[in-house]
This record gives structure tokens, C-alpha cells and sequence, in this order.
């Protein structure tokens, strides 16, 4: 069953135009569209699968955050691409927060960036909603099946791409702030739909990654929708790797072909490097948004 959207989830406003049509191309094959808000510039999946029937979308061997799969070649390049990226998150953390205190990875999938932070003296905690991906997660630190099974005194959250799967935004960020310290901080990372790799790939482009990904934010939607909850953007960081990642998708789902073809992993070296160098820090394939919460938080 599928719901259709009669307002902007980030500004409320009604006055939207199609964006793209595209299609599910790792499970289902069916056919979704993409609208754009006249106002705020968010995107979002409209009609959309109703969340209660959104599981089986997750549940594709494809879908590799929610496995270790190590045994193809796009698998071992992903996790030694994996291990690059979870010190490079981590640095982002003690940007703004260096001590041993509590961390929420908020879809913490099966756990290595939980892993990493113990590793590094902090307090992890995770949430993560795939039962299987969670098992494995708990092997890191304590992980809940929901955001109300964590306690407040959380120092910083991370969402690595994460927001764009949310159906209740501003309930989960309302959630958030009730178990932020004063002043706590929330880095969130989400595919960028202004990039140049989005606009060349058009409908074929990985990260619209329909119907799993119900929202679609620019800069300003982001922005807009965590200023509305006392959030300002401190800091936005470029993620040049997925670029890459990216365009390597992209390019299959082009083809049309089943598995990912030599000359995909080519075109997606030179499509990925030509999207970073017209990106410059802003305007990468994905972004990192650091906010920190200014106003009292509500306990």
C-alpha cells in the first residue's frame, strides 16, 4: 500500500513539481516519483510504501549495511572503503566532543562504528530497527530496537545516512533533544540530490534508493527542518568516497545489467572524480550536516 504526501514534511507547504521518476532498482523493480517542494527545495518519495509495509524493501542481499558480505569484489572494496570511512566519522565526533561520554549512533546497522567508539574510550550506544542487523550490533555495545529504549545524557548523535529512511521526522527529532546534554551536538550524513553525479545519472541515480529512502534533503531543507527544533548548522563536510560508491551503482542500474561489469567500475572512477571536482566542499554526492542544539533542551 502506498500513502501520497499532501505536504512538505520539512515546511508543511502544499506546492510541489515532480522531481524524477525513478525505480527500485536493488529489489522490487517498481516504479516511484520524487517531488520537490516549491518552497523549501526538499525532496521526498511521494506515494510512498506506508511504513508498515517497508521491511521486505531492506531485506535484499543488496542492501550491504545491513550484512558483512565480504566475498565479492564490490563486497571487499566496501569494507575496506568501510574501515576508512568509521576513523574518518570518528574524527568528526571528537571535533566536537572529546571526552568518554555517551554516543548515540542512531542506525547503527551491524555495529562497527559502535565498535570503534569503545575502542576509543567512549560510552556507545545504539538503534537500530533490522533484528538481524542489531544481533550483530550488540556485539559492540548496547544496542535498542527504538530510540525510547535510550537513556538521556547523550553527549553527541550520529545518523550515517539514516535521516532519509525516516517516515516521523520531527518526532525522532524531538527525541533527540530530550536525551542531548545542553548544548549537545547532531551529525547526520545524507546523499545530496544537487550533486553532479545526481544530475547526470538522473532516474538511474543510486541514492535516490526508492522506496527505503522517503526523503531526499539539499542543504537548505536539512537545515530548515533541524532550525525549526533550536538546531543551527555549525560545520557541513564533504564525503568525496561516495562519489564513487555512488556512480559504481548508478552506472549497473544504467546497463540494466544484473552484476557489476568491469567497465562499471571504470566509468564510475572518472564519474565519481568529475562530480568531487565540480562538488568543491559543499556540493559532494553526499554531505555531513554537524549541527548543535542552541536553545533549552526540553527534559
Amino acid at each position: 500500500m502506498r500513502e501520497e504526501l499532501k505536504y512538505c514534511p520539512v515546511c508543511e507547504e502544499t506546492s510541489f513539481e515532480k522531481a524524477v521518476d525513478t525505480v527500485d532498482y536493488s529489489t522490487s523493480k517498481q516504479e516511484f516519483t520524487v517531488q520537490k517542494c516549491i518552497e523549501c527545495s526538499h525532496l521526498f518519495t511521494s506515494p510512498r510504501v506506508v511504513e508498515a509495509e517497508i521491511g521486505p524493501y531492506y531485506d535484499s542481499p543488496n542492501y550491504i549495511s545491513h550484512t558483512n558480505e565480504s566475498k565479492s569484489l564490490f563486497g571487499q572494496v566496501y569494507q575496506v572503503m568501510r574501515g576508512v570511512n568509521l576513523r574518518r566519522k570518528l574524527s568528526y565526533v571528537n571535533a566536537v566532543y572529546n571526552g568518554q561520554g555517551t554516543v548515540l549512533d542512531y542506525g547503527c546497522g551491524t555495529g562497527q562504528f559502535l565498535q570503534i567508539l569503545v575502542q576509543s574510550g567512549k560510552k556507545s550506544v545504539g538503534v537500530e530497527i533490522n533484528d538481524n542487523a542489531r544481533a550483530a550490533a550488540q556485539s559492540y555495545g548496547s544496542v535498542s530496537a527504538s530510540i525510547e529504549g535510550v537513556e538521556k545524557g547523550v553527549e553527541v548523535i550520529t545518523m550515517w545516512h539514516v535521516l532519509e529512511h525516516i517516515y516521523d521526522l520531527n518526532g525522532l527529532i524531538t527525541s533527540f533533544k530530550e536525551r542531548l546534554i545542553a548544548g549537545g551536538h547532531l551529525i547526520i550524513a545524507v546523499p545530496n540530490p544537487e550533486s553532479y553525479d545526481a544530475e547526470h545519472y538522473g532516474k538511474h541515480w543510486a541514492a535516490w534508493d526508492v522506496p527505503i529512502h522517503v526523503h531526499h534533503f539539499t542543504e537548505k531543507s536539512v537545515s530548515k527542518l533541524l532550525g525549526k527544533h533550536s538546531f543551527y548548522l555549525q560545520k557541513v563536510i564533504p564525503m568525496n568516497m561516495d562519489s564513487y560508491y555512488i556512480s559504481l551503482l548508478s552506472e549497473q542500474y544504467k546497463s540494466g545489467r544484473k552484476n557489476k561489469a568491469l567497465a562499471h567500475w571504470v566509468k564510475a572512477l572518472y564519474r565519481g572524480f568529475i562530480s568531487n571536482v565540480k562538488a568543491g566542499k559543499t556540493n559532494t554526492s553526499s554531505n555531513i550536516y554537524v549541527f548543535k542544539h542552541s536553545g533549552p533542551i526540553d527534559h
